[in-house]
């Protein structure tokens, strides 16, 4: 594993983008905030959706069973399926319900909980969240690796053991 740190974004971007197009090599950036016109998408909101529907479909069937199969009860003349008298649970339901799957959705999608990651004990990591660039490069040839980050002005390459 590599880490090399940069002066400016743009070099760290350069040198990215020739790595990349190396199928070999896994890179990865870091960075104090977003590259500029970068486009993310997520899977968290449909997630979020389906939890939401799964945990009303379930609040709703699991009041329809209780009422009209498991337990019916003829209380002042009502229908066994009384609908409208299970749509606060049901939404309470998909509310957690879509609460429960953006947790775990985030989770999973960032990797988490990642107690240790041998990447923190580079140095050039150090200088990240107060403006710094850097990249991690896990590839086959490192000679290669080593050559394109020089090449693009790296200021420190650290090599690290994973």
């Amino acid at each position: 594993m590599i880490v090399a740190a940069f002066a400016t974004e743009s070099a760290l971007h350069e040198a990215v983008a020739e790595l990349r197009r190396d199928r070999a090599c896994r890179v990865e950036t870091y960075g104090a905030a977003p590259p500029p016109g970068m486009v993310t998408s997520s899977i968290v909101p449909l997630l979020m959706l389906g939890g939401g529907m799964v945990g009303a479909m379930g609040g709703f069937g699991m009041q329809v069973y209780a009422t009209t199969l498991a337990y019916p009860q003829n209380i002042g003349g009502r229908p066994d399926l009384s609908w409208p008298s299970y749509i606060p649970a049901s939404f309470e339901l998909a509310v957690m319900g879509a609460i429960l799957a953006g947790i775990i959705g985030y989770f999973m999608t960032v990797r988490l909980p990642r107690l240790y990651d041998p990447v923190d004990e580079a140095e050039s990591m150090q200088g990240v969240m107060t403006g710094g660039h850097v990249a991690v490069v896990q590839g086959t040839d490192n000679a290669a690796v080593l050559d394109t980050l020089a090449r693009h002005g790296a200021l420190r390459i650290e090599e690290i053991e994973p």
